[in-house]
């Protein structure tokens, strides 16, 4: 842009609907990134539309000159118009048009969080959920999250009570039906289930019930299509067969009997990889032209290593590519044959300039990544990809053959050792692993991901450690004396986790691919704790767990659709399906509900399992005087009219079509929803004294010119009788109480049957006489303005935006409000919470800075005068403010009726939701050893000191208090570290990788 001053800002109308912005960056050419706080950001392809404006181009001289050097100048210029000619030119006004190219997931700032429990149409209780209330100054985002996905029935499938692994093949079969939504090669018309020592043979089509067709003697360990879906190559532990697609036997390819049995296999049109129990492997490659399959030996005039896992996999993506082997003619200097590094240093030793001749040999020294090599053109097939054989020697080493050669492109031990990264690096004569590695169970390599799968090697150990490495592709070559040709392939440790194995397991972890499924991509863990391990697009791999044991899965389409899959569960087998509103996006999986307006607090009622949601609405601010009478303002047409909040209540729906208002309370003018709470209070009405209801405590907002006060109201859900046609089954929400404040209402709970709630710089304890009325029974003078109110028994935690936390105790005779101790410094607290451990608390506090606090009651401390002033005990910066904290039971099993502990859940102000567990003091002095060591020894984003991040500033104590509280997010580092690099750290303080790894694992989940 010309010029130093801006003359004239003309603004026009909105041309796209785009998120609140936070940040835009220009992303490329005609692309834009649109970060936003309060949700989801975007990616957008900006449009430019000019409107043609009519002008005249003036005529050059006819020069011959010109047409001599430039040609016939009665054509068309560059330009598409000839000389002299009249044209319209693009130049006037610019409409900017905005379409979406890829959204970024965010839940925005949370306002509020609720544990309820879902329910389906009929009214059972499902499974816990939480929810999260997200967005912003538009609209907001109702985020329920889950411990694991779902498992959401379709159907029982009774014929499959026993199985132990099912196998749903797509075969070509002609009485398969045709399914109008299920392209033909993904069309599955077999099943093999495997039970009891045998294998039933199904024909499946859209009945409820499928046919048996067949059966076989012996339990299956592997099956699969074979010569391009006509035929199904089974694999028992004693004999590989080939059947027909009626699961007729058509050929024995091998049945040893003497020889020890198959115990994996792995099958891939045409080749066939399997691996008996004594490590030995036997590779068969089919001919679909002689319908003949015959035994390949691996490694030709060497003896074939023993091996712990075996595989034959494809690549649709391409990233699998190989460099060609080094050129004989190397670059000569001086007559001799050189390296390109060593011709670069003699170069430069001798101060010579380098011929052309020589820079262009150096440049076709480097190898050239083969996409075409004619040595793979039988295995490359555009709609089927590149086939590769992968194998896992005895000794640690990893060997990727390219087929149908059997060329060796891969050679590596670092996934036996558990590398952060590794690529065509083998050192020769080496040994790879030593008698302490963690055998290797099952390797699988699949594609993950949603609209565009990255490749991806899942890899199993016996201990339960699950590694999933990333395939990228790299673009040089490590080695300058490579002699053959080299995956151009890098793979990238991305997740790892340590599946629960103890004395009790009963199942084994068995890894199962899948695609499809309702567009994911990705593998499912059969065992004691099932996990669905998925990935987005723009997010790294996520492991969902299951709530109960599975002993069999596989994907199927026979009944029409293409995100369904099978099943076996503790309850039975069913078909199932996943839920279309779940998001793998985030660490937890979550279902999410855009609304059409504001919410600011949300709460859950127990005895109907409705969720109710309170709104801010903008609406015209009305002035109102001390009378309470209108006051009309100034009017005029260049006037802009003030706006004001006012809140209402709904009540939403359950079900199958969840988060729709089917009831609802409008407040006052100016009236706008504090806080909102479930409380049990005290009512004559229930058998054991105690009635579910939901308190809203409320402010007014009158401007500067009238003080504000506040309401307190009691609402019930109830059921209409007669009304079970109305929508939402009769449900209604009904005001019982309304209680008028002479100052706002900013936080509420119960107390031992009780209503506790703020009254400006007050507190009450309320009783609800006869389910109709409120009655005042204590109150407490407090400073200045409340912002939660937790309790515990009888035990009050108050948290204040300026004095910090009170701990106030209630005693009923007679009733009276106590003050036990509180924080003697001005922090401006948000929240403040218990957190108990088997018969001790500490106080857990967070303020608006986003640092977390531990205060203890001491009375024995001389520090804390007589018990009158809490210690501060520990500081960590969180990173984020938490606007909203629970505090949940955490039970160590689920047969304990007691909780032996509690658990806090943050939501906080950038939209992450982060857990506060209590450690045992042994396992505490032992991970706080092991995130010294990793603050030393991992490596960390840019370099930049994890524990400087979370240490608080405070002029007041000598050194920081930063000891109390470990960083999870560091700690998770450890299963990331390679197993030398454990197993260095932990002899430097004197444990093992195995304890540590138990001790994470015993801190538990989100909840």
């Amino acid at each position: 842009m010309d010029g130093r001053a801006v003359g004239i800002i003309k603004v026009d109308e909105q041309s796209s609907s785009v998120p609140p912005p936070s940040s835009v960056i220009v992303a490329g050419d005609r692309a834009l990134f649109i970060g936003s706080n309060e949700g989801d950001s975007l990616l957008v392809k900006v449009d430019m539309v000019r409107t043609a404006i009519s002008g005249h181009v003036k005529p050059d001289m006819d020069l011959d000159l010109d047409e001599d050097l430039y040609g016939d100048s009665s054509g068309q210029t560059a330009n598409g118009t000839a000389n002299g000619s009249t044209h319209k030119v693009a130049t006037g006004p610019a409409d900017a048009r905005l379409s979406s190219l890829d959204v970024l997931s965010g839940v925005g700032k949370i306002t509020d969080i609720e544990f309820g429990i879902a329910a389906t149409d009929q009214g059972v209780r499902t499974y816990p959920q939480l929810v999260a209330v997200g967005g912003g100054s538009n609209c907001s985002t109702f985020n329920v999250f889950r411990r694991g996905i779902p498992i959401t029935k379709r159907r029982r499938f009774n014929e499959l009570v026993n199985t132990d692994a099912v196998w749903f093949l797509p075969i070509q079969r002609l009485s398969a039906n045709k399914l109008k939504d299920v392209p033909e090669a993904d069309r599955t018309t077999m099943l093999f289930s495997s039970e009891n020592g045998q294998t039933r043979i199904f024909a499946l089509s859209t009945k409820a019930t499928p046919e048996q067709i067949g059966r076989i003697g012996t339990s299956t360990v592997s099956a699969g299509p074979f010569f391009q879906r006509s035929c199904v190559l089974h694999v028992s532990s004693g004999q590989i067969t080939l059947l027909d697609s009626d699961g007729k036997q058509i050929q024995i390819i091998c049945a040893d009997t003497t020889a020890p049995p198959f115990v994996s296999a792995s099958i891939s049109d045409p080749y066939i990889a399997v691996r008996r129990a004594d490590g030995s492997a036997l590779f068969y490659v089919g001919d679909t032209v002689a319908r003949s399959i015959t035994l390949t030996d691996l490694t030709p005039g060497a003896e074939t290593p023993s091996c712990q896992a075996i595989e034959v996999f494809t690549d649709v993506t391409g990233i699998y590519r190989t460099f060609e082997a080094n050129r004989a003619d190397a670059p000569r200097i001086n007559g001799s044959t050189l390296s390109r590094s060593t011709a670069i240093r003699t170069g430069q030793q001798s101060r010579m300039q380098l011929t052309q001749q020589q820079i262009q040999r150096l440049q076709d020294e480097k190898p050239a990544i083969s996409i075409d090599a004619p040595s793979m053109e039988t295995a490359m097939n555009a709609a089927r990809g590149t086939q590769w054989l992968a194998l896992l020697t005895v000794t640690g080493e990893l060997q990727i053959r390219s087929l149908p050669d059997l060329a060796v492109v891969l050679q590596s031990d670092g996934l036996s050792l558990s590398e952060p990264s590794f690529t065509d690096d083998f050192l020769a004569g080496k040994s790879a692993v030593d008698d302490d590695a963690d055998p290797v169970k099952q390797m699988l390599f699949h594609p993950i991901g949603t609209r565009t799968p990255r490749p991806h090697l899942l890899v199993l150990h016996q201990s339960g450690r699950l590694n999933a490495y990333e395939a990228q592709s790299r673009f040089t070559v490590d080695s300058s004396t490579q002699t053959r040709r080299s995956l151009a392939v890098r793979f990238r440790k991305v997740h790892t986790q340590l599946l629960p194995i103890d004395s009790t397991s009963r199942l084994p972890y068995t890894l199962h691919s899948f695609s499809g499924v309702e567009g994911l991509t990705g593998a499912f863990i059969t065992g004691d704790k099932p996990h669905w391990i998925v990935a987005s697009d723009a997010h790294p791999i996520r492991a969902y767990a299951l709530k109960q044991a599975a002993m069999a899965f596989g994907k199927t389409t026979h009944l029409g659709g293409m995100g369904e899959y099978f099943i076996r569960i503790e309850d039975g087998s069913f078909i199932c399906y996943l839920p279309p509103s779940l998001n793998t996006e985030f660490a937890m999986p979550c279902d999410r509900y855009q609304m059409d307006r504001v919410y600011t607090n949300i709460a859950f009622d127990p005895p109907s399992a409705h969720y109710v949601g309170a709104t801010a609405m903008n609406v015209p601010f009305q002035a109102y005087d001390e009378e309470g009478e209108i006051q009309v303002g100034p009017e005029g047409d260049d006037l802009v009219p003030p706006t004001n909040e006012r809140s209402s209540l709904e009540l939403f729906s359950q079900g199958s079509d969840p988060w729709r208002v089917i009831d609802g309370y409008d407040f006052d003018q100016n009236e706008q929803v504090l806080c909102m709470e479930s409380v049990s209070l005290e009512s004559p009405s229930t058998a054991d004294g105690l009635r579910d209801f939901i308190a809203v405590g409320t402010g007014f907002d009158f401007a500067e010119d009238r003080a504000s006060r506040g309401n307190m109201y009691i609402f019930e859900i109830v059921e209409a009788v007669g009304e079970p046609d109305r929508p939402g089954g009769g449900w209604r929400l009904k005001q019982r109480c309304k209680d008028p404040a002479r100052n706002p209402v900013s936080a509420v709970a119960n107390i031992t049957g009780y209503l506790l709630h703020s009254n400006g710089p007050k507190i009450y304890v309320k009783g609800f006489d006869f389910d109709e009325r409120l009655m005042g029974l204590a109150f407490l003078d407090v400073m200045l303005y409340v912002t939660s109110i937790k309790v515990f028994k009888n035990l009050i935690l108050i948290s204040d935006i300026e004095k910090s936390v009170w701990f106030i105790s209630l005693q009923e005779d007679p009733y009276r409000l106590t003050i036990v101790s509180k924080d003697l410094q001005p922090v401006s607290l948000l929240a403040a919470d218990f957190l108990v451990h088997e018969g001790q608390v500490t106080f857990v506090t967070g303020d608006r800075q986003g640092e977390i606090r531990m205060v203890d009651f001491d009375p024995a401390d001389t520090d804390s005068l007589n018990g009158e002033k809490l210690l501060l005990r520990t500081e960590y910066h969180a990173g984020a403010p938490s606007s909203v904290s629970k505090a949940i039971a955490r039970r160590r099993t689920a047969d304990e009726s007691f909780a032996p502990q509690t658990q806090i859940v943050y939501g906080t102000s950038d939209g992450s939701i982060t857990t506060v567990v209590s450690v045992k003091p042994a396992r505490f002095k032992r991970l706080q050893l092991v995130s010294d060591q990793l603050v030393r020894n991992a490596q960390h984003v840019a370099g930049l000191n994890p524990r400087a991040f979370r240490t608080v500033r405070n002029d007041l104590v000598p050194r920081p208090l930063s000891k109390g509280i470990l960083d999870a997010a560091l700690l998770n580092h450890f299963a990331l570290q390679p197993i030398n690099r454990q197993r260095e750290m932990m002899r430097q303080i004197g444990t093992d990788a195995v304890t540590v790894a138990s001790d994470l694992q015993a801190l538990g989940g989100f909840w």
